[in-house]
């Protein structure tokens, strides 16, 4: 029974609360209402003019006057680019074009994506040229080389003159001590010593 009245009381609950919800709705209007608690049944005239005022024919950016990005003191690679100005010497999303997007971890470089990481002429930020014959590595010049590279990459070798060389003379082979092989001693028996 117990169990009933509780079950009873939170159906209730869950109406009511329903309810109320959907009686209150929105509760931002659409328009100004008057302020009946002052008694005065007008509103400030500016209030009423911002909260009634329909949308501006005139939308807000440069997508209907591209010019607007060329005007005053702008720099000269200003381009009107999804409604926005953007410089298309030096942003990422809109490199050289309006929608060219450099990849990753690259630069807009005057208008061309570069790899600062290894690019010697942007090494590091754009502008930044390393010193001739020296490599750009991980955006710096120079890193980790242990001797400074040759100016020029070595001569191959020459090759022998006259070319083709001529075949060289063959040498006397060397004559074995004459005669070879020696000749074997004939055996002597040992001479008795001799007295004088």
């Amino acid at each position: 029974m117990m169990q009933l009245v509780n079950f009873q009381i939170a159906i209730s609950l869950f109406l009511w609360l329903l309810l109320n919800a959907m009686v209150e709705g929105n509760s931002i209007p659409k328009v100004v209402q008057h302020n009946v608690t002052a008694g005065s049944l007008s509103s400030s005239p500016w209030l009423k003019k911002i909260m009634n005022q329909k949308q501006d024919p005139r939308s807000p950016g440069c997508g209907n006057r591209p010019w607007i990005c060329r005007q005053g003191e702008s720099r000269p690679g200003m381009q009107c680019c999804r409604n926005r100005c953007v410089d298309v010497f030096s942003d990422v999303n809109n490199c050289g074009l309006c929608g060219i997007r450099c990849p990753f971890t690259w630069q807009c470089c005057r208008g061309l994506c570069a790899d600062t990481n290894i690019n010697p002429y942007n090494c590091g930020r754009c502008g930044n040229k390393c010193p001739f014959g020296v490599l750009c590595l991980y955006g710096m010049c120079g890193y980790a080389q242990a001797f400074p590279p040759l100016p020029f990459p070595r001569p191959p070798p020459r090759p022998p003159f006259p070319f083709p060389p001529k075949p060289s003379r063959p040498q006397p082979r060397p004559r074995p001590p004459f005669p070879f092989p020696r000749k074997p001693q004939p055996w002597h028996p040992p001479h008795p010593p001799t007295m004088q």
